[in-house]
């Protein structure tokens, strides 16, 4: 299997993952159209090691809304908009982290960096392989893309 089948499906493993063991959603699917727009909030994490690049995670807002509802019970309205950056930040943090935690069976050691923001730490992605990949959830639909470098 070449790296980049590799790659898309540990990524699909890691958001199926804790979409059903952490948010108990078992509609979670991959699909192949885009889900948001250009000014939907992102949220990179970058990582360095064997492999180094960074995982992109796009999510429009009415799905960072629902997450947030869910992982945060109890808050309505306008209080939900200011925990997003916490919410965004830590679905990213599980999804990338259980990444790393199944690139060790491919032999790569990474180090992973704190979730950024609507930041983009690696502003030169033409040297970079890239996965872009598409979900839709009971949450709402959100968009991964993952840029990559194999340094072994």
């Amino acid at each position: 299997m070449d790296s980049y089948k590799q790659y898309s499906f540990i990524l699909c493993r890691s958001v199926d993952h804790i979409f059903k063991n952490f948010l108990s959603d078992t509609s979670i699917a991959e699909v192949y159209e885009t889900q948001c727009r250009g000014q939907d909030p992102k949220v990179s994490i970058e990582f360095e090691g064997t492999l180094s690049g960074e995982i992109i995670i796009n999510l429009p807002r009415k799905t960072l809304d629902h997450i947030t509802k869910k992982m945060i019970p109890g808050f309505k309205g306008r209080t939900t908009k200011k925990h997003h950056q916490d919410v965004a930040g830590e679905i990213a943090n599980l999804i990338t982290g259980t990444f790393a935690n199944q690139l060790q069976f491919l032999d790569h050691n990474v180090r992973l960096s704190p979730p950024e923001l609507d930041d983009d730490p690696i502003t030169l992605k033409t040297f970079y392989e890239n996965v872009n990949l598409s979900f839709t959830s009971a949450y709402g639909g959100f968009d991964i893309d993952l840029y990559y470098r194999d340094n072994r």
